[in-house]
């Protein structure tokens, strides 16, 4: 319910700020947008994503999953929050950057794989 209120005084702040003060208006509400989306993050997101982990230990991909999948909606916000602001091409960037990121820990992860296969593969020759 916090958060509820949160966003509906952001929102009356941001119509404020833009009837008396336009020019501003842009600024401060990507600055409200970050700010609403740390308090989400933190009081929301990470603890489900905590409990989620716990849940799911005995997997041995999991957290790798989660890791991914949350690197990559965290980056389609920012990426969607960017073009909305008519910053199109870095939005593009940051998004293109965020899943290279995810794709090289994917590669780490593989690497580890495929040096254990190939140490099996060894010992079979």
């Amino acid at each position: 319910m916090e958060i509820v209120i949160v966003a509906v005084v952001m929102l009356l702040l941001l119509l404020l700020i833009k009837e008396v003060i336009q020019p501003l208006h842009a600024l401060i509400s990507v600055m409200f947008s970050f700010l609403l989306f740390g308090m989400l993050f933190s009081t929301l997101l990470l603890p489900f994503v905590k409990q989620l982990l716990e849940t799911l230990a005995f997997l041995p991909y999991a957290k790798a999953i989660l890791i991914s999948a949350s690197m990559f909606y965290v980056g389609q916000w920012v990426s969607l929050l960017l073009v909305e602001h008519n910053y199109r091409v870095l939005g593009n960037i940051v998004f293109a950057a965020v899943k290279i990121v995810i794709v090289l820990y994917w590669f780490k992860e593989f690497l580890a794989v495929l040096q254990e296969v190939s140490a099996i593969l060894q010992r079979l020759n």
